[in-house]
């Protein structure tokens, strides 16, 4: 039985001292990133309902060595001021000027509908898990679930950091027209999700579990959006281009009370057929000449 010579598959490995297999082993979780998210996220809900190890031991014991830790001076301010960052009211506005900025290069809105159904999806789905699970808050003491008060997971500051990050990934490469390097992608979204991870855990605002979530989740509804946009925008933006150059509808074109058998049945205007005639004609005479003839025989010469 044989096994993979690298976790991030048999590319990457073999490209090992080359300075590319970074971007080889990127490629390679960019393919099962979705797939490997979805199911974490899952066995993290699983463990939080069934009271797993993750949720009743692991959490409990992260929060009380972060809890340990000194929590003055310089750190605890830094910690505050980067814990702000996370908020919706802060992350939103920037990520839709950008959403701004690159509907302004391309011309087209779906970048700022991209920003404004992803947001709206992702706080639906966390506002619906804070209060159906009504987790208890870290700085409580007790990770029980559906406690009066509790809305701890998933980590909506988490969910923002990850969320905005992939968005702005997305964003940027669309503005200036280029594809970002997978490597430099994933860490761009790592780097914000784990400072926003180190810090609320820090700060004993939530459980480690619920920023986990939030993290994953956030990413997730990104990847999930930009499945959607690709899907419905190119029907909308044809939908769109019919209406400004002004194309009637079909049954426009028929006289009233013709019934349209045929969806290619259309009656054409008094004087076209004799326009279609004249250049059916027009076609003929000009296949007759020399020149027409030699196009026909690429391997001909004129005499």
């Amino acid at each position: 039985m044989t096994t993979d010579p690298m976790p991030f598959g048999s590319r990457a490995a073999a490209l090992r001292g080359t300075g590319e297999h970074r971007e080889a082993a990127a490629a390679w979780l960019a393919v099962r990133w979705p797939l490997l998210a979805g199911v974490a996220l899952l066995g993290v809900l699983l463990d939080l309902l069934l009271g797993g190890p993750l949720t009743t031991v692991a959490d409990v014991r992260v929060h009380a060595w972060m809890a340990a830790r000194p929590h003055t001076g310089p750190d605890l301010a830094l910690a505050h001021v980067l814990d702000h960052t996370g908020q919706r009211g802060i992350v939103t506005p920037i990520v839709l000027l950008v959403a701004v900025w690159v509907r302004r290069r391309t011309g087209s809105w779906s970048s700022v509908w991209l920003v404004l159904g992803t947001i709206f999806a992702m706080n639906l789905v966390i506002a619906a898990a804070k209060f159906s699970l009504a987790r208890g808050l870290a700085v409580d003491g007790d990770p029980s679930l559906f406690l009066p008060g509790g809305q701890a997971f998933p980590s909506g500051h988490a969910a923002n950091a990850s969320s905005a990050a992939a968005l702005l990934v997305v964003l940027l490469a669309r503005g200036r027209g280029v594809r970002l390097r997978r490597s430099t992608a994933l860490v761009v979204v790592l780097v914000p999700s784990a400072v926003m991870t180190v810090v609320s855990l820090y700060l004993g605002f939530h459980w480690f579990s619920d920023l986990i979530a939030g993290t994953l989740l956030g990413a997730l509804v990104v990847w999930a959006g930009v499945r959607v946009e690709r899907r419905t925008g190119p029907e909308l933006r044809r939908r769109r281009t019919r209406r400004r150059i002004g194309i009637p509808p079909l049954h426009a074109l028929q006289p009233a009370g013709h019934a349209l058998d045929d969806p290619f049945e259309v009656d054409l205007p008094a004087e076209l057929p004799a326009r279609l005639a004249s250049a059916r004609a027009a076609d003929t005479a000009r296949a007759g000449t020399p020149d027409a003839q030699l196009r026909r025989r690429p391997g001909a010469t004129a005499a």
